[in-house]
């Protein structure tokens, strides 16, 4: 495998209208793991998915369609004791039903250190980071993903992932601690907003570059800026995704001790 993603699978449940008000559902696979994982698969990497779901026949489904969708589905586990979350959306609202359920009962003591030693990159999200043993399980996580080599990267999402958390405030001071852990970070600018309560990116890039992080990708609208310690680039490109950047990434097979010496012209290679 080249990219594995520690993250959920829920059974999205999509509606046109309130979910209080409809009648009927679209039922989809949900969760910033499997979305990334299928995201990447579909642009011809290999993504591995590290996640638990129910042994119910919800999270059987989700397996299956994971799997026809090319992701790489030997690191699920299925547990009886929790069920498949389920998450009802619908204009622009969110009423997720996690709480006790697979995906964040996934502990540390069930990862093995194996998968990490076969990946090129190690990936995770903000919403799997709420108080659980999944919380737990991304820092062993981490561990083990640096001592084989692999590139930590973080996208925080914090905008997307703040209806899966119970307070707001929590996920800000949470993720604050989570971003030196990473090698890679890809930002967006509303993460600059609740991160640091503004969108100025120059201040907020003193406090970036710390711990081991070496590369800042951040989406501006229509542009993607690219930062390490010592040079920045950009692009004025609009269908570009985490998940392309990273598909770049590994395919010039660049090695975290050669961030900080990238030239500007191997960041535009990076960021089309």
């Amino acid at each position: 495998m080249s990219v594995l993603c520690l993250g959920e699978v829920w059974l999205e449940l999509n509606a046109a209208t309130a979910p209080e008000l409809t009648e009927t559902f679209r039922a989809q696979t949900g969760g910033w793991g499997a979305g990334f994982c299928r995201q990447y698969a579909a642009l011809g990497g290999q993504a591995a998915l590290l996640a638990q779901l129910g042994a119910d026949p919800f999270g059987r489904k989700l397996a299956a369609r994971l799997a026809r969708d090319g992701v790489d589905c030997s690191l699920l586990c299925f547990t009886d004791a929790f069920p498949t979350p389920v998450v009802f959306t619908g204009a622009d609202t969110a009423l997720p039903y996690r709480t006790h359920t697979a995906g964040l009962a996934l502990g540390p003591e069930q990862l093995e250190t194996a998968p990490f030693r076969g990946a090129s990159a190690f990936c995770f999200s903000s919403a799997g980071l709420v108080d659980s043993p999944l919380r737990l399980a991304h820092l062993k996580a981490l561990a083990a993903a640096r001592d084989a080599g692999a590139l930590c990267c973080y996208l925080p999402r914090l905008a997307q992932a703040a209806p899966y958390w119970p307070q707001r405030e929590a996920l800000c001071q949470t993720a604050l601690q989570f971003l030196d852990r990473a090698d890679v970070l890809f930002l967006e600018e509303s993460d600059l907003l609740l991160l640091f309560g503004s969108r100025e990116l120059r201040t907020a890039l003193f406090a970036l570059f710390t711990g081991h992080v070496q590369l800042i990708f951040f989406y501006k609208k229509d542009r993607i800026l690219a930062f390490t310690r010592s040079v920045m680039a950009s692009a004025a490109k609009k269908d570009q995704s985490p998940a392309l950047v990273l598909y770049r990434m590994e395919k010039m097979m660049l090695p975290v001790s050669s961030l900080p010496r990238l030239k500007e012209s191997e960041l535009n290679a990076l960021i089309g």
